[in-house]
């Protein structure tokens, strides 16, 4: 408020202000730029305080926002009655609710126990986004009454096409979801969920179990014969997307991902990246890399090599970046046979150890995925150091 009421105060000491780089050749009044100043001050006080009556209602969760391009799917709805009733629970309840209560207080907004402090809830184009720093985002729910018995049986083994997405839906279960930009796809598993009177398309897991998370939800708006409407987040925004039928998917045909996939579908490189610390773990790594590593004697090639992949929680390693760089950390393209090699060790030797991807404690039935990163160090074809 504070910054705005100093520029107010700034430009009405101005007649005009000339905003070139925007309006080319355009002059705009004070008067017009204060009407836009009170209109986004207003707008963004409305948006940073809602109402009891503004919170009242159901939500579907729609992601969380862990960065400006990294969406985790929310697979949840927040139930929030006049009453001050809350219900947390999951859209296809795999998990049973959280009841408790909720309230607004003055500025803040008490959900359960946790206090939101003022801005820390707003609503915006019937989006609800609670928190800043790693908002979850909630669309507005409105009831859509399907018949699900007749919805799945015009759904399940078909394949139905968006302008973003390809969904194929397979009679066991499977799924498979295809970017028809960029042709990656993926195996999941799927299920046809009743929320009250209405139907959600839910998918989860991986290409081997129901295990590794969600992909966003999409709520059956209307489904004819050859084409469906649904509402979700498409990755750019929430909206009612048109699917149409493609064909019907054979009894034989497998459903496999196009390349390597992760188990978990919010996986980051970034956040799990392990690295190869302990003495003991290091003195293996440094044996086994010995015995296997052919030195290539080659005056040049010294420097770092770098390399990350990723093993995922059945054990299969792929992802695979490798970088080089010279002693002043310039890049550098070093020999084929010692690039080929590492590449070798890492992928069929270190990413088979199931140590790398259980949790700490040890526990086989909490296998996840790992992305691991080495550093060697080479002085003329040969391996000096490896760094954690």
């Amino acid at each position: 408020m504070k910054r705005i009421a100093t520029l107010l105060n700034f430009l009405y000491n101005r007649r005009h202000l000339h905003v070139s780089s925007t309006w080319p050749g355009k002059t705009m009044s004070v008067k017009q730029v204060l009407y836009i100043l009170l209109f986004l001050y207003t707008s963004s006080l409305h948006a940073q305080a809602p109402s009891h009556e503004q919170l009242t209602g159901i939500w579907i969760g729609v992601h969380t926002e862990w960065g400006d391009d990294f969406f985790c799917p929310l697979p949840t709805y927040l139930r929030l009655d006049a009453d001050g009733a809350y219900q947390l629970g999951m859209v296809d309840s795999s998990a049973q609710p959280l009841l408790s209560t909720w309230a607004v207080q003055g500025d803040s907004v008490r959900l359960d126990t946790i206090h939101y402090a003022p801005r820390q809830v707003s609503i915006q184009d019937d989006l609800l986004r609670i928190g800043t720093q790693y908002p979850m985002v909630f669309r507005k729910f409105n009831v859509i009454p399907i018949d699900s018995a007749s919805t799945y049986q015009q759904l399940n083994g078909r394949v139905w096409q968006s302008d973003n997405l390809m969904i194929s839906l397979h009679t066991n279960g499977q799924v498979s979801v295809e970017n028809t930009t960029t042709k990656k796809k993926t195996a999941h598993f799927w299920q046809l969920v009743r929320f009250g009177q209405s139907a959600f398309l839910v998918i989860r897991g991986n290409q081997h179990n129901t295990d590794g998370g969600f992909k966003p939800l999409w709520q059956i708006a209307r489904l004819g014969s050859n084409q469906m409407q649904a509402i979700g987040w498409n990755g750019c925004a929430v909206t009612t997307e048109t699917f149409r039928l493609i064909r019907t998917i054979p009894l034989d045909e497998a459903c496999r991902p196009s390349e390597f996939q992760p188990c978990n579908t919010c996986f980051s490189q970034k956040w799990n990246t392990r690295s190869i610390s302990s003495p003991t773990k290091r003195y293996d790594l440094t044996q086994l890399i010995t015995n296997q590593y052919q030195p290539v004697q080659q005056s040049g090639q010294s420097g770092l090599v770098w390399v990350r992949f990723v093993v995922n929680c059945e054990g299969e390693p792929g992802s695979f970046e490798l970088s080089g760089f010279d002693d002043d950390y310039c890049p550098k393209l070093f020999d084929s046979r010692i690039t080929t090699q590492l590449r070798d060790i890492c992928q069929n030797r270190v990413g088979t150890d199931p140590a790398l991807r259980q949790s700490k404690p040890a526990d086989p039935s909490h296998d996840h995925d790992v992305s691991i990163a080495i550093t060697f160090r080479l002085k003329d074809g040969r391996i000096t150091d490896i760094l954690p």
